[in-house]
């Protein structure tokens, strides 16, 4: 919540308050799982106590509902003022009653009552924007979320449609199989909630511009996603399962290059078994000698391995610089002759701490 918002909410009166920040702490709305956000009405404060605006997620919008309570009757309903008119301006108290029931049967005592009731009415919204899509039967954006439905791949569920004036939008949640990414990609889960959303807008008339929308964890693992062209003539059916199918091959990846990293640290702790200081998923710290010369090898293998080799760091154990010990990161190191090359870098860096200059070395052989 941000300040001004929080100075906002606390002038709202307490009877109110635990509405909003229930729908602060626990509602988030559409597709992409965004929390609702808080605004005046009319930018003043005349009313502030009984009444805000709610910025809701859907599609790429952001809908602007007035919610006004009354506080003569604190424990009644409040109202709603939509930011589209059509929306229910013709619904009768039966269909209210069987759609919205969190309205009908509001509980003034349960702080996540406007929660239910905004997730009631979300859904009558997006039946509502379905309606206004087929009210043009031969349109494009028509035919194509009736063939999209049809899809295996796709349900109403998974689809957000928005209709505003010559624009339609349409918003589908990829199937993505994210299910053991977590598992080796935890940092930053806890803040960047939504891990498996994977979203495709997708505007009509223009859909060649279809558009990739990751939420952050899946943003940080899979980095920069380039979508193929959707052509004119193609369709949606048809391009959904095309870029799922890149998405997933592209976790498919991810996922056996961490096998080929956990392999290869296998390897080294089992060889190595004596000389392991430390390891986890991605690193391990070894405590060498050759000659009388003690070092610690760190080995750390990023996300990207095999494509991007490890990175190797000799560090002293009795060398020190400025407080501190000795180290040396090593340049890129080959996967064949893979000893060879760190006993061969071990003794570069036991001379250069002890400060023998590659001449001396030379001259100490001619002798």
């Amino acid at each position: 919540m941000s300040v001004d918002n929080l100075g906002f909410l606390n002038e709202i009166s307490p009877m109110f308050r635990p509405y909003i920040q229930s729908i602060y702490q626990d509602l988030k709305l559409g597709l992409c799982k965004a929390k609702v956000d808080l605004e005046r009405i009319g930018g003043n404060s005349s009313g502030a106590e009984s009444q805000f605006r709610l910025v809701l997620p859907y599609c790429s919008k952001k809908l602007k509902w007035d919610v006004i309570f009354d506080t003569s009757t604190p424990w009644f309903a409040p109202d709603f003022r939509f930011d589209d008119d059509s929306f229910l301006s013709s619904a009768n108290e039966d269909y209210l009653t069987k759609s919205v029931p969190s309205l009908t049967n509001w509980d003034a005592n349960n702080p996540k009552s406007l929660g239910d009731v905004l997730s009631e009415l979300i859904k009558l919204y997006k039946i509502h924007q379905v309606r206004k899509l087929h009210e043009d039967a031969n349109s494009r954006a028509s035919f194509e979320y009736s063939a999209l439905m049809g899809n295996a791949l796709t349900t109403e569920k998974d689809v957000e449609v928005w209709v505003g004036g010559h624009i339609v939008e349409f918003l589908i949640k990829l199937k993505v199989d994210v299910l053991r990414l977590p598992e080796l990609y935890n940092d930053g889960t806890e803040q960047n909630p939504g891990i498996d959303t994977a979203l495709l807008l997708v505007r009509y008339p223009n859909s060649t511009n279809a558009e990739l929308i990751l939420s952050p964890f899946l943003t940080k693992v899979l980095g920069k996603i380039t979508l193929p062209m959707m052509h004119h003539s193609g369709v949606l059916m048809d391009y959904v399962p095309l870029v799922t199918e890149i998405l997933n091959n592209k976790i498919y990846h991810l996922l056996n290059n961490d096998k080929l990293k956990r392999d290869l640290l296998a390897q080294l702790i089992v060889k190595y078994e004596g000389a392991i200081l430390e390891h986890d998923a991605s690193s391990a710290a070894l405590l060498l000698q050759m000659n009388d010369f003690y070092w610690i090898l760190q080995v750390d293998i990023g996300i990207k391995f095999p494509e991007k080799p490890p990175v190797l760091t000799l560090r002293s154990v009795y060398y020190s610089s400025k407080g501190k010990p000795k180290f040396k990161v090593l340049p890129n190191c080959p996967y064949t002759n893979f000893e060879g090359y760190i006993m061969q870098q071990v003794e570069i860096f036991k001379n250069e701490c002890k400060g023998i200059t590659q001449s001396q070395q030379i001259i100490s052989i001619d002798n």
